[in-house]
């Protein structure tokens, strides 16, 4: 950006970016006319820029938020969450910054927020500019269920807490998945999620079917959460490695 100058009358001299010196009023030709990037002139303020606290002079850009997030950004449902750490990035230094309504620096770009969160919180990041445009976006830690798979030869009263919490899974909003796993013989492929879920339809080999209800119980899971747990089991054992896409 050129050098720049204001004068008694509220305009604006600029010296272009051939010189990079700032440009004395004497040194302006007599109708220089408006300024650009190769010659020295005037320009009047207006809405089109910006003036930083350095004197700084930019074309305006309307302040954005351009990334936030949270972290962690799930976990599982019974744990506690000592510590969000907030990250968030700008297009330009803003004039206010708040975090849930609580003024931050201007500088700042991350907060540690000891909050021990035991359920879902939203967080809003909220900047102004010079002119007082606004920007926000959000972020939320969420507390959320597992679904699970495994093979074993168990019947009901054989899949227990341990059972599941020991099994491979992920945190998850949906019984809809997809995975492979290899029953060997005497084995049958297990599938557990969360009874609010509904009820699933499983597909082998491009066909429907093959599994059935084993059981419904309240399951405590790894982080000490009680919940309704729905857990089917494959009608025939040792199917070697199959996959299963549950809908």
């Amino acid at each position: 950006m050129a050098n720049s100058y204001l004068d008694k009358d509220g305009l604006t001299h600029v010296w272009g970016k051939a010189k990079e010196t700032f440009a004395l009023k004497s040194e302006i030709p007599e109708g220089a006319g408006i300024a650009t990037s190769e010659r020295p002139g005037i320009i009047k303020p207006s809405a089109e820029f910006d003036v930083a606290e350095d004197g700084t002079l930019s074309m305006y850009k309307k302040i954005e938020v351009t990334s936030f997030s949270v972290s962690p950004s799930s976990v599982e449902r019974g744990s506690t969450v000592p510590t969000v750490t907030a990250k968030w990035s700008l297009n330009k230094t803003p004039k206010t910054l708040d975090l849930n309504g609580v003024a931050l620096s201007v500088s700042e770009t991350s907060k540690e927020l000891a909050d021990n969160l035991t359920a879902d919180k939203t967080y809003t990041i909220k900047a102004t500019d010079a002119r007082d445009a606004t920007a926000s976006r959000n972020a939320t830690v969420y507390f959320r269920d597992k679904r699970h798979q495994f093979v074993g030869a168990y019947d009901a009263d054989g899949v227990t807490d341990e059972v599941i919490n020991a099994a491979a899974g992920e945190l998850a909003t949906s019984r809809q998945k997809s995975f492979t796993l290899n029953a060997g013989e005497g084995q049958h492929i297990y599938y557990a999620y969360p009874h609010a879920w509904g009820t699933p339809r499983f597909f082998v080999g491009g066909f429907e079917g093959g599994f059935a209800l084993l059981k419904t119980f309240d399951h405590v899971n790894a982080s000490g959460a009680t919940v309704s747990y729905d857990v089917y089991k494959s009608t025939n054992a040792g199917l070697g490695s199959t996959t299963v896409e549950v809908r």
